[in-house]
């Protein structure tokens, strides 16, 4: 069990406090008012205010701790709160062990023993993991809370970690300097340094701190470390810059700060300022080639490339195998358009150093001077240039790509390609590029030789794909030309090189037939590109070709299917309306002819096929009844001659057909009626009214 007794070996420790602030005194008197009240909570904020305005106060500190124990006890022992108790024992250890400085930590070896002891068993309470990954886990979960003191303890309990070491050094650093505590900043981050010195922000962290303290030789030493890591950061140039100021108001004859300072401000872009700065330390230090070096680079940066390259002379007569001054006098010469002694300086600078590097440097400095071929030649030789080369070319023409300099991409593409045919990548940029520039051949034959290397590649097959719509969308626009102005032969020409053909040349070659009047051959290509692609308007222009010719039957199909594809198009609906009535009127008279020459089985077989399509045709159905009265079939007979005269009732005559056919069917009720119909609506005298009328008069029993 958790001892009840609040820990007091920590407050016989008798301090004398000399307030500078009134605050401080305030808060102070708060927290003793609130511990001796058992308001814990309210001390531990009065006691860090207190702390907060005077880091280094003891009274203040182990008035927090006290704060801390008494509540972690609390919670451990009346709530049952480990989880609570173990955060307060944990802050509280942060302030005996970490805080302050080693007397003072070896003045609390007891406390921090008993409070050690209570703090492992609200551990073991809550199953907490104790391996040193799991501490600092914990640690940044509590620091995410804003409970730095407690973090900071987790923190240190993982520095046995070797994943994590490095970064909890750095993270106590961090909290020691929410804290206030600025002694203890740098000590923390220069354990984390000592540790992993490669990490440029850690390095600019532990410059700061340096820095507040007033230690700048150090601090130099660090902040110059995070600048040649290529971070550039105001803040830092900022800081270097009063360093050095400071400096030269000790020494204004220090060459080297003078130089130093001069490099700050060129870097802030402060050139003219800059200059004064490396004149001064080269009047004071002639022979400071790094002086003279950042003199002729300031020069080069302000575009006075004779300035520069007189400076870097001055060097060279002195140190003639300087690689940097060799290098950057070349880049001058080169500037300045002086390509062949640009040229001869560059072959020094490969034979001082023919590293990759400086091959990088020389390629990208003459690459806007020389044709690319005899670029490579210059900087590799006859040696292929290395992988890394290869990707710093792809990249130049990845830029001029996007910067729209597309013949200079495809030089850049085309030179990669030449050493390297393994990225499918180049392929499809350099026939983009062609593409933009209207060359659908260099496209196409670029694509597909790069689809025989990678068959399955979609981007490749989606990009040709394209290419092909964007090729066959120029030769169309030219044919479509030639069609407007009438020279069809010439568009048929230009719609077929496209090949393979497509929907719309197809189209195109079979517009043009119907404009030569060669209608079979329109069909042809029409039916062509409806193979390809169900389109309503090509089954509509089918219909109309078939319709032409007087063959309605492929006619309806054609215009039928235009409807289904498109319920919407309303010239196929109207326009098949149209020709099922011609071609219903043809079949009918075709018909009637067949019947005028009593060859009944043939003109029913077309009238069944008139009535197919017309099932409301009154003729169709009225010469069809006159049919089946011949073959006797009197009932087929009826139905289709009351049909036809409800249809149609200029056709009076099937009333009296159709009552003859009741009296040879024996219902006479039904005749009756029928005669009377025909006699009602007949009023010309004939010898069907005087026959009607007879069998009315015979017939009237049947009433």
């Amino acid at each position: 069990m958790i001892m009840k007794k609040i820990l007091t070996l920590i407050l016989c420790l008798v301090f004398t406090i000399n307030c500078v602030q009134a605050s401080f005194k305030e808060h102070y008197d708060a927290g003793q008012i609130y511990l001796g009240q058992y308001q814990y909570s309210s001390a531990i904020s009065e006691f860090k205010k207190a702390l907060r305005i005077n880091y280094m106060d003891n009274s203040a500190r182990i008035g927090l701790v006290n704060s801390y124990l008494a509540r972690g006890t609390f919670y451990a022992n009346t709530d049952k709160n480990y989880e609570a108790a173990a955060n307060d024992f944990r802050a509280a250890l942060f302030y005996l062990k970490y805080y302050p400085d080693d007397k003072e930590v070896q003045r609390s070896i007891g406390s921090i023993e008993n409070t050690q002891k209570n703090l492992a068993k609200c551990l073991a309470a809550i199953n907490a993991e104790n391996s040193p990954d799991a501490r600092y886990k914990m640690g940044q979960k509590l620091r995410l809370k804003g409970q730095f003191a407690e973090a900071g303890y987790e923190f240190a309990q993982s520095f046995d970690s070797q994943r994590y070491r490095a970064s909890a050094y750095e993270q106590i650093g961090d909290i020691m300097k929410i804290l206030g505590n600025v002694e203890k900043v740098p000590y923390y981050y220069k354990k984390a340094v000592d540790i992993n010195g490669n990490i440029a922000d850690l390095r600019l962290k532990y410059a700061r701190a340096l820095d507040k303290q007033g230690l700048n030789d150090q601090a130099l030493k660090e902040y110059n470390y995070a600048l040649s890591s290529g971070d550039d950061d105001p803040e830092t140039l900022y800081a270097l810059e009063r360093i050095y100021r400071q400096k030269l108001l000790q020494n204004e004859n220090d060459a080297t700060s003078l130089s130093n300072l001069g490099a700050i401000l060129q870097k802030q872009n402060k050139l003219d300022e800059a200059l004064k700065y490396y004149v001064m330390s080269d009047r004071i230090d002639p022979e400071n080639v790094t002086n003279r070096l950042n003199m002729g680079t300031l020069y080069q940066q302000k575009k006075n490339y004779d300035a520069a390259i007189t400076i870097y002379d001055s060097i060279l007569v002195l140190h003639p195998n300087n690689l940097n001054v060799n290098l950057y006098k070349a880049q001058c010469l080169a500037l300045k358009g002086d390509i062949d002694s640009a040229k001869t300086a560059f072959k020094q600078v490969l034979y001082l150093s023919p590293n990759e590097s400086v091959k990088s440097e020389i390629f990208n400095t003459l690459k806007n001077y020389m044709p690319l071929d005899d670029l490579v030649t210059f900087v590799y030789g006859s040696s292929s240039p290395k992988k890394q080369d290869l990707e710093n070319i792809y990249d130049d023409a990845v830029a001029f790509h996007k910067n729209g300099k597309i013949d200079k991409a495809i030089e850049y593409y085309k030179e990669v390609l030449k050493y390297d045919k393994q990225n499918p990548e180049v392929y499809i940029n350099l026939a983009i590029a062609y593409n933009q520039n209207k060359d659908f051949a260099s496209a196409k034959s670029i694509l597909n030789e790069a689809m025989s290397k990678y068959p399955n590649n979609k981007q490749l097959k989606d990009v040709l794909a394209s290419v092909n719509d964007e090729s066959n969308g120029e030769v169309i626009g030219k044919a479509l030309s030639l069609y407007n102005s009438q020279n069809y032969q010439q568009a048929i020409s230009v719609y077929s090189s496209i090949q393979p053909q497509t929907f719309d040349s197809l189209v195109g070659i079979a517009t043009c037939y119907k404009a030569l009047d060669k209608d079979d051959a329109a069909i042809e290509y029409y039916k062509k590109a409806l193979n390809l692609k169900q389109n309503s308007d090509v089954a509509y222009y089918l219909g109309i070709l078939y319709a032409d010719k007087q063959d309605y039957a492929n006619a309806k199909t054609y215009l039928n299917l235009a409807v289904k594809l498109n319920p919407s198009n309303n010239d196929a609906k109207e326009f098949l309306a149209e020709v099922t009535q011609n071609g219903d009127s043809a079949l009918l008279e075709e018909g009637i002819d067949y019947y005028g020459l009593n060859n009944y089985e043939k003109a029913l077989s077309i009238f069944n096929r008139v009535l197919q399509s017309s099932p409301t045709n009154a003729y169709a159905l009225y010469y069809r009844g006159l049919i089946y009265d011949n073959q006797k079939k009197y009932s087929l007979a009826v139905a289709d001659y009351l049909k036809a005269v409800k249809l149609n009732p200029e056709l009076k005559i099937a009333y009296y057909l159709a009552a003859v056919d009741y009296d040879s069917l024996s219902q006479y009720k039904n005749a009756l009626i029928n005669y009377r119909k025909y006699i009602s609506v007949t009023t010309e005298s004939n010898e069907y009214k005087t026959y009607a009328q007879s069998r009315i008069n015979a017939l009237k029993k049947y009433e």
